[in-house]
């Protein structure tokens, strides 16, 4: 991670992890003007079991402050966006969302309440130039 005059540039490739008591936090800044209209996807590898996550949209209106961001300082959940069920076949779960010029979408991707303890852990590597997910690895 680096700071620059135009903004923070975050490294090419980046971790997914997720776990019980771990989830990941994604930001996007809209930039295209007149747009008005976001689509999320997220493209997740097969699993080698069966694993539900959930997708939070999080109440942010300002980039959230990577050096400072933990559990306890998060946005708050504002919705649910889904329950993405994963399973042997890769997942391609998207949603059309509305924003304006320079709005921050904040989401967070965490274990299904619906997932029993220790059922869910799973990490991969998201590759900066590649559309489909890097490798993928789940824990028993």
């Amino acid at each position: 991670m680096r700071t620059t005059r135009a903004g923070t540039i975050s490294p090419d490739d980046r971790k997914v992890h997720v776990t019980q008591s771990v989830s990941t936090i994604f930001q996007f800044r809209a930039i295209d003007w007149g747009m008005e209209h976001c689509e999320l996807h997220v493209v997740i590898p097969p699993m080698d079991r069966p694993t539900t996550l959930a997708l939070y949209r999080l109440n942010a209106t300002v980039p959230v402050d990577i050096s400072t961001l933990s559990f306890n300082v998060r946005p708050p959940r504002v919705a649910k966006l889904d329950n993405i069920v994963l399973g042997q076949d890769s997942s391609n779960w998207y949603r059309k969302l509305s924003c304006v010029t320079d709005d921050v979408l904040v989401f967070e991707l965490g274990c299904s309440e619906d997932e029993s303890s220790g059922s869910c852990d799973i990490e991969w590597w998201q590759a900066h130039k590649d559309t489909a997910p890097g490798q993928c690895s789940t824990t028993l």
